[in-house]
């Protein structure tokens, strides 16, 4: 067999193989169906415990930086439970199929806060009990499994971010969704808790059902193609590669960094609109700016990454970022144009690094797999996924605490003009410091395309020889 035969046959192995597109928008409805929670969770949640269930911003604050934490433990003990299954259907896929009605209906129950318990201690015991089963045991329980999936569809670069392009698309197809379905409910319900809880209950059973159907489509289209060095890795092995896995250091540290912007800004949103530019229905010109973008240029996304690479274009769209979280700080509540204008360089920032980010975080799988020997595309994902969680604990609890420092007060009709003034900073100057220092901290990432693909050739190679290239990044001794 020839050594050009050799390669060709590892690479079919590995994946590296042209997917059809019904797999693409398989993997894409998954993260349109993650959405249903995870949107819900940063954009409206705060919003519904602050001015339905009247807990203070304070605790509010508190309530997502404890939970959120806790994660630590569930994401990553999920993640290597999952890399330890192995059956019939993969080892991801049915954590999907049995893990979406239990998603599902947590999520309307931390939206279903009884309204005797608002205001009261019964009503914080209520919103820690059912985060928790909502964002700790059932998106982690969906989340991590589906997240693993791009690492196991194919190992080729391209295709890869041709999946999370499509992943970004789905997620801001469901973010504009709940956008344009609730900030009509906010604005016409304002100072009426009973009836704004009733019109969230309905949306959320309608939302709910169809994440389910979209769910039940990727289980079907999604295939597992790269096959893997040992069926079984256990914790030690996961925790192994995690401590030599450098890529995936450097790429948590700047991701947390320019996502707790990115929270920060969409956690204040609906406080934004409602009450700095006076009415809540702007939320559904801002939420598909903001989420939205992808759809415009997610199209260029894989060329431009393939062109000046993953980490440049990063560094670009997060600069992008900067100006427009500036703008939205600056910028009078009347000059609505300029506030368009300033979302749209902010969304089309996120859409960039969110599509960049799942594309390198499946690349770290191939990084720790190099320096280690063992794949474990659960517990990298896992601690990528307690990332963004902990970027959504920092910037959703610091614009609370932002705002609560400020003079805000759930459930009033007019806020004070320091309450307003705490608004802008946690939706504007916070989001464009994080930006600004992710951009700068790109600089540093270890790992370029060019390496990646060295990497690639490395463990082809292995697969067939039994025996790792021993540069001195791969000794792991």
């Amino acid at each position: 067999m020839s050594s050009s035969d050799t390669l060709t046959n590892a690479t079919a192995v590995r994946g590296a193989k042209r997917l059809s597109l019904k797999q693409y928008f398989g993997y894409g409805s998954g993260d349109m169906a993650n959405n249903m929670a995870f949107s819900l969770a940063i954009t409206f949640l705060p919003l519904y415990y602050t001015d339905v269930a009247l807990i203070s911003p304070g605790t509010v604050a508190t309530i997502f930086l404890v939970m959120r934490f806790i994660d630590a433990f569930t994401d990553v003990l999920v993640g290597s439970f999952v890399d330890r299954t192995n059956t019939r259907w993969g080892k991801f896929r049915p954590y999907i199929l049995f893990g979406s009605v239990p998603l599902v209906l947590s999520v309307i129950l931390a939206f279903s806060i009884p309204g005797s318990l608002h205001g009261t201690t019964g009503a914080i015991i209520w919103a820690c009990v059912t985060y928790f089963l909502m964002g700790s045991i059932a998106y982690t329980a969906v989340n991590i499994p589906y997240g693993s999936l791009a690492a196991a569809m194919t190992d080729n670069s391209e295709e890869r971010s041709k999946l999370a392009v499509f992943r970004t698309v789905g997620s801001a197809l469901m973010q504009i969704t709940t956008a344009l379905a609730i900030s009509p409910a906010l604005q016409a319900n304002r100072g009426d808790p009973e009836a704004l809880q009733s019109s969230l209950t309905t949306t959320l059973v309608i939302l709910g059902i169809v994440a389910i159907l979209l769910y039940l489509f990727l289980f079907v289209t999604a295939r597992e193609n790269v096959e893997r060095k040992i069926p079984r890795v256990g914790l030690k092995d996961s925790l192994r590669t995690l401590a030599a896995n450098r890529a995936l250091q450097a790429l948590a540290i700047i991701s947390v960094i320019y996502l707790a912007g990115v929270f920060s800004l969409s956690g204040m949103m609906a406080y934004y609109a409602r009450d700095v530019l006076g009415d809540a229905r702007y939320l559904a010109i801002f939420g598909p700016l903001l989420f939205g973008m992808i759809l415009v240029f997610g199209w260029a996304i894989p060329t431009l990454a393939r062109r000046i690479g993953k980490p440049r274009l990063f560094q670009l769209a997060a600069l992008l970022g900067t100006i427009g979280g500036v703008m939205i700080w600056l910028v009078p509540g009347q000059s609505i144009v300029l506030v368009v204008i300033a979302f749209v360089l902010v969304g089309t920032s996120s859409g960039f690094v969110n599509t960049l980010m799942w594309n390198m975080e499946a690349d770290a799988v191939e990084f720790g797999e190099w320096k280690t020997g063992f794949r474990s595309e659960g517990t990298t994902y896992a601690v990528f996924s307690f990332v963004r969680k902990m970027a959504q604990a920092l910037g959703g609890s610091l614009g609370l605490w932002i705002i609560g420092w400020f003079g805000y007060q759930g459930g009033a009709t007019m806020q004070s003009e320091s309450a307003l003034q705490g608004i802008r900073l946690s939706m504007g100057l916070l989001p464009a410091a994080c930006f600004l220092v992710a951009a700068v901290l790109v600089q540093f990432y270890p790992l370029t395309d060019s390496r990646h693909k060295q990497i690639l050739t490395d463990l082809r190679s292995r697969k067939e020889t039994g025996i790792l290239p021993q540069t001195p990044e791969a000794r792991t001794d």
